[in-house]
């Protein structure tokens, strides 16, 4: 904004506190001043000031305008006592994603950390690199993490033939976490674990597995991996090796789950 002329960074300064007005036709409601409080210094400075310039889309106003109501109702959740002012560095870019940001599941990770931002009892929970980090998130990673609210591990099995001296992989990282998340895309949920551990939300614990084998019990009846069994030995290979493992979360996925799944 350095390179703008002051007279023109004046006119889009008065733009931008028209931005609740845009979205608000009473202003006087507790929510709305809610949302003006906790949003105040965010909707000020210079990095927010091109987002009246976006809301001249008729499209982008509505989906803005959806997602400002989701957050204003989490928002009333919270004790007026317990508002907090939200800092630029994380407001800044949640506001801007939600002008854009179609999908439902992906908007309420946005959403839940503005809110918990807002919050002085989980504020400490809602770290910057949050915003980007959502970004890089499918849909159905954004479920699995849903799910994960209350689990600290993913266990999964390997299942491998023998042949010869060479390990053939049959079933590679399979999980029961279709047995509880219903994902778009099936085929793609060892990419989405993969993609989570890149992140640093999860971290494969191999070749620790849990002592209580009854714990896998649940994955070898999912993935019928004694019918795979019988399938591939003695036709295909002359023996099959079971490998058990899991995925823990970590600390730093620990807190992201806990500040963009819930308020």
């Amino acid at each position: 904004m350095s390179n703008i002329p002051p007279e023109i960074q004046n006119v889009l300064t008065d733009c931008a506190k028209t931005i609740l007005p845009q979205v608000y036709t009473d202003l006087a409601q507790p929510g709305v001043k809610a949302v003006g409080q906790a949003l105040g210094t965010v909707l000020e400075l210079s990095s927010t000031i091109l987002l009246p310039l976006k809301l001249v889309n008729e499209k982008a106003k509505l989906l803005f305008a959806k997602r400002l109501n989701e957050y204003k109702e989490k928002l009333e959740s919270i004790p007026e006592e317990k508002r907090a002012e939200v800092s630029p560095e994380l407001g800044t870019p949640i506001l801007d994603k939600l002008t854009y940001t179609t999908n439902d599941e992906i908007a309420r990770l946005f959403t839940n950390l503005l809110t918990n931002a807002s919050n002085e009892e989980r504020a400490n929970l809602a770290h910057p690199s949050f915003v980007s980090m959502i970004e890089r998130l499918s849909p159905d990673e954004a479920c699995i993490l849903n799910a994960m609210q209350k689990s600290n591990d993913i266990l999964y099995c390997d299942f491998d033939g023998i042949l010869g001296d060479t390990y053939v992989p049959i079933l590679k990282h399979v999980t029961a976490i279709q047995k509880y998340v219903t994902l778009q895309y099936p085929k793609n949920e060892l990419a989405y674990l993969s993609n989570l551990e890149s992140m640093g939300i999860l971290k494969d614990s191999y070749p620790k597995e849990k002592v209580d084998e009854r714990l896998y019990a649940e994955i070898m009846a999912f993935q019928r991996i004694d019918l795979a069994g019988e399938q591939n030995v003695p036709s295909k290979y002359k023996d099959a090796m079971l490998t058990r493992s899991f995925y823990s979360v970590t600390p730093f996925g620990r807190m992201f789950i806990e500040a963009c799944t819930r308020v």
